[in-house]
């Protein structure tokens, strides 16, 4: 059975699932706290599961794109994309747990874009680096080079972004077709 307490239009929904995702990244970046963050991202999801029900098939998405992340974040870590504290370092745990408080935004805030994947890419990079370069300012992280790191992080989620959004749209359509078998 799916409860749900979000409202029913499309853009009520897409609006209340974007500022839960920018409330709980900035909460997330701003403590930068290992302990802290994976609680921020469990009441997040919880609060995300409690609006917009559970659904087998968003889970399955958002630990894919969980685990997805912590492999992306300390491949950059480890190019050197990124330091902590200036130093070169493994990704912090903290960071990892913005991975699953994005992907509760694919089929719900950015779920428009789903079908506008070169929308998607320019929203990506767009964005991404826009996330990142913010991230830095608010936290310990910082850009192992000023002017590479930036656009690296552009380049990623130019890919990043429509991957995971086509991943959202493989899933979701997975899941419509097993409820109907």
């Amino acid at each position: 059975m799916l409860i749900t307490f979000a409202p029913q239009h499309p853009a009520s929904r897409a609006l209340i699932n974007g500022l839960l995702f920018n409330i709980s990244w900035f909460a997330i970046v701003v403590t930068h706290s290992n302990t802290l963050a994976p609680i921020i991202a469990g009441m997040h999801l919880l609060v995300h599961f409690m609006l917009f029900g559970t659904r087998k098939n968003e889970v399955v998405l958002i630990a894919g794109i969980t685990l997805a992340g912590l492999l992306l974040d300390n491949l950059m870590f480890a190019a050197g994309i990124f330091t902590v504290a200036g130093v070169p370092a493994p990704s912090p745990w903290w960071l990892s747990c913005l991975w699953p408080v994005l992907g509760t935004t694919l089929m719900h805030a950015f779920s428009s874009l789903q079908q506008r994947l070169i929308l998607a890419s320019i929203v990506g990079a767009a964005g991404g680096t826009a996330s990142y370069l913010a991230g830095t300012r608010l936290s310990d992280i910082g850009f192992g080079d000023p002017i590479f790191g930036p656009m690296s992080i552009a380049l990623i989620w130019a890919i990043a972004f429509p991957t995971l959004l086509t991943a959202a749209t493989w899933i979701s359509l997975r899941g419509v077709q097993a409820n109907a078998d």
